[in-house]
């Protein structure tokens, strides 16, 4: 009767509550929290009484239609305004009865169209609270640039977030691509992402070089001809990562390696390590006197 999660019960062995990563679905209790959080949540940002009438008046009937457009994809009745409760009941009958990565692209639209350009502390806001609940309740994802994404180490995706989120427009577009591919639940392409992963590191490697062709050997000679001292093994570290991608047996090699072969391990190692060294060379490449974007 009584599921507590981190109670008495849970701590002393006893507990009922699920305690396996959920992967491939979601169990009903999480399915209910999450009913409930969000049904809150859009309740207090719908709240006439408390907010402006006459833009939650409206802002609710565009996010209703939004949904009922691009998630349900059914017709929408022109002369119906839709409130906060449509909203909800669409909610539950999501929660309740899609497939979990139906709920997942349902998550991920809600985000995207509840809040306008000038709200991402709210977005960010929605986005640690399903984080909060997936973490919880053991499910093997969290929000990464937008993105449900099968990662859930904190540093990791701090790393991500900070690659995604840098000055330099090129680096920033590949790493967000290699998050596409990795949370793309329907179509995997993990050999890709690793593409895209490298491709952001080459990027920021002809910003520092200056020069569009310039390699990973020249970009790190470029800063240590400034000053910045590299160690050896992390020199080596960085030339095998790199070419493990571009070597004859790479995935990006012509007769190199096949979409099949690459595991999601791989592709997340690789999206991971790629955004902490773009992270690294775009913070040495300041402490350098290089100009930014």
């Amino acid at each position: 009767m009584i599921h507590v999660r981190g109670g008495f019960s849970e701590a002393h062995g006893m507990g009922s509550c699920n305690t396996q990563m959920q992967v491939d679905d979601l169990d009903d209790r999480t399915r209910n929290i999450l009913f409930n959080f969000i049904s809150d949540n859009l309740s207090t940002q719908f709240d006439r009484y408390r907010n402006n009438s006459d833009s939650v008046y409206k802002k609710e009937d565009v996010l209703c239609r939004c949904i009922i457009t691009l998630a349900l994809a059914e017709k929408t009745d022109p002369d119906k305004h839709y409130g906060v409760s449509d909203i909800i009941t669409i909610t539950e009958q999501i929660l309740d009865k899609a497939v979990f990565n139906e709920v997942f692209d349902y998550l991920e639209l809600l985000a995207r169209f509840r809040y306008n350009e000038y709200e991402n502390e709210k977005r960010k806001a929605f986005y640690e609270l399903i984080d909060l609940i997936f973490e919880r309740e053991y499910v093997g994802y969290r929000f990464v640039d937008g993105r449900i994404t099968p990662i859930t180490d904190k540093n990791e995706i701090e790393s991500i977030e900070d690659a995604c989120n840098n000055e330099f427009e090129g680096t920033r577009a590949h790493i967000k691509k290699a998050v596409g591919f990795l949370a793309d639940r329907e179509h995997k392409d993990y050999k890709n992402c690793i593409k895209e992963s490298i491709s952001a590191v080459e990027s920021i490697c002809s910003i520092v070089v200056g020069n569009e062709k310039a390699t990973l050997g020249q970009a790190i000679k470029r800063l240590e001809d400034s000053g910045l001292v590299i160690h050896t093994a992390l020199k080596n570290a960085f030339s095998n990562l790199y070419g493990y991608t571009s070597d004859e047996g790479g995935v990006r090699h012509a007769n190199g390696l096949f979409e099949s072969d690459v595991t999601f391990e791989e592709a997340k190692f690789m999206l991971v390590s790629c955004s902490a060294f773009v992270n690294y060379l775009i913070a040495n490449y300041g402490k350098v006197g290089g100009k930014h974007a």
